[in-house]
């Protein structure tokens, strides 16, 4: 895909030129097609970016093959180091199209879709989270990475790279604990409770509440107590 993408650029010729296979094939798809390839694979996998799970690329890129609008979207892949929000969303697009939703544009909501279809109506009915699209909290930093990835592949016949860091904002990775490991960022925004913390919070507040209502219970015998040895009378 590298290759593919900078065949057309090389001026190389006769013995000299080592890539006459791909180079035949960069021309026969033509620059375009080829940047767009090279984003197309970026993405959807690749040794630092993680795939979509049972999707592969043979199918999506039949998908992509079909709408020719967001070509220009897998080309601009790369182009600048920091992701538009416009290129976002239409990255985001592809997902939901990826996912057999192709009249959706939010994962969030091809994700509510799928789980309601998958539970269904029927007691057997299996919920297969690992066939769900990734959350868009999820799929952002994703798209950073490949963003970030096809930035060095786009600039891989250059000497010297000016770049940010990996871990800089926006890239899609980050540096976590003492040693700081170098790791890529799963989801943006404040972390989710687990569900051992919403069972110990939920378990902690009807404790609580019992012993409120425990409380009122010994009040309203204290009450009924003062006022049977009461010597005050009511007036009449």
């Amino acid at each position: 895909m590298i290759l593919l993408y900078h065949a057309s650029r090389i001026n190389l010729f006769a013995s000299h030129r080592t890539l006459i296979n791909v180079t035949e094939l960069s021309e026969s798809l033509g620059p375009d097609y080829c940047s767009t390839l090279l984003g197309f694979y970026v993405f959807t996998g690749e040794n630092c970016t993680s795939a979509f799970k049972g999707k592969g690329k043979v199918n999506p890129l039949k998908k992509l093959e079909k709408t020719p609008k967001l070509h220009k979207a897998f080309r601009q892949l790369g182009a600048d180091w920091m992701v538009t929000d416009e290129l976002q969303e239409e990255m985001e697009s592809f997902t939901c199209i990826m996912y057999g939703q192709a009249r959706m544009t939010s994962v969030d909501t091809v994700r509510v879709k799928m789980m309601r279809k998958m539970v269904g109506t029927d007691s057997k009915s299996k919920v297969d989270l690992e066939r769900l699209p990734p959350p868009k909290v999820c799929l952002i930093p994703h798209v950073q990475r490949a963003n970030y990835r096809v930035a060095f592949y786009k600039r891989a016949d250059k000497a010297i790279i000016e770049s940010p860091k990996p871990h800089d904002p926006g890239m899609g990775w980050e540096k976590t604990g003492e040693e700081e490991v170098l790791e890529p960022v799963w989801a943006i925004g404040p972390d989710p409770p687990s569900l051992v913390e919403v069972l110990a919070q939920r378990a902690e507040s009807e404790v609580d509440g019992e012993y409120e209502h425990e409380d009122e219970e010994l009040e309203m015998e204290e009450i009924e107590l003062e006022d049977l040895f009461s010597d005050d009378e009511d007036d009449e």
